[in-house]
């Protein structure tokens, strides 16, 4: 059941979806028809904002859907291709509690990769630095929508997945805030596009374990320290 819903709160996280779908509209990211659905947590509020159908290239306010945890509509109104993925998005808020936000896109590079019903490795540094350290993997089919699928979602995800490939379908990508997640998406996309062209030289080089947890250290060393101008220098 979803608790008191704070107006702020919910007009923020309406707002970081609108914008969500801006950027990934401008970024050129999404496939030729626009499609996908984005989705926000509402903080403390046990629910979550949802794209209501449509084409993200066309999303307004009104568009904008509110629903618990268990999918039941608090306000707002869904198409009923919107009303067939509500699971897909609750089923995820229910089982990560981390999760914040979530994205599902058809971006062509990556749902290559989707309808092959092959992962995309970290070969390429950028999916590192966002904790990316496994395949991302592939959730086996299932109709859209249907409890078939979301059960094969669950399957996959494990308590640091941050994104899934769903066979046949897309993707779908998720992390601790919907800034971070739409990030995800164009490193994942840029990750599937490199990898098709290293295929053509002979195949993308795996990174080494060792040097993924250096490269993971330098991060987080670098984002800790003061640059310069933060520290007044």
């Amino acid at each position: 059941m979803a608790g008191t819903i704070d107006a702020q709160a919910l007009a923020t996280a309406e707002e970081s979806v609108l914008a969500a779908a801006r950027t990934l509209v401008e970024g050129r990211v999404l496939s030729l028809s626009q499609h996908g659905n984005i989705s926000a947590r509402v903080p403390g509020a046990g629910a979550f904002v949802l794209t209501g159908g449509g084409t993200l290239d066309r999303l307004e306010r009104h568009d904008l859907a509110l629903l618990d945890l268990d999918g039941r509509g608090l306000r707002g109104s869904l198409t009923p291709t919107a009303r067939e993925i509500i699971q897909m998005h609750a089923a995820i808020y229910r089982a990560r509690a981390d999760v914040g936000a979530i994205i599902h896109t058809h971006s062509p590079h990556i749902t290559a990769f989707a309808i092959a019903g092959k992962p995309i490795s970290p070969v390429y540094e950028a999916m590192i630095r966002f904790d990316v350290t496994e395949p991302v993997p592939v959730a086996a089919y299932g109709p859209r929508g249907s409890e078939r699928s979301v059960r094969n979602i669950l399957d996959v995800v494990g308590p640091r997945t941050k994104a899934v490939l769903l066979a046949n379908h897309g993707v779908l990508v998720f992390d601790r805030d919907i800034e971070s997640a739409v990030r995800l998406v164009f490193v994942l996309e840029e990750a599937a596009e490199f990898t098709l062209k290293a295929d053509l030289l002979g195949g993308a080089q795996e990174i080494p374990q060792d040097l993924m947890g250096e490269a993971l250290h330098r991060r987080d060393a670098f984002a800790q320290a003061a640059q310069p101008e933060e520290a007044g220098l």
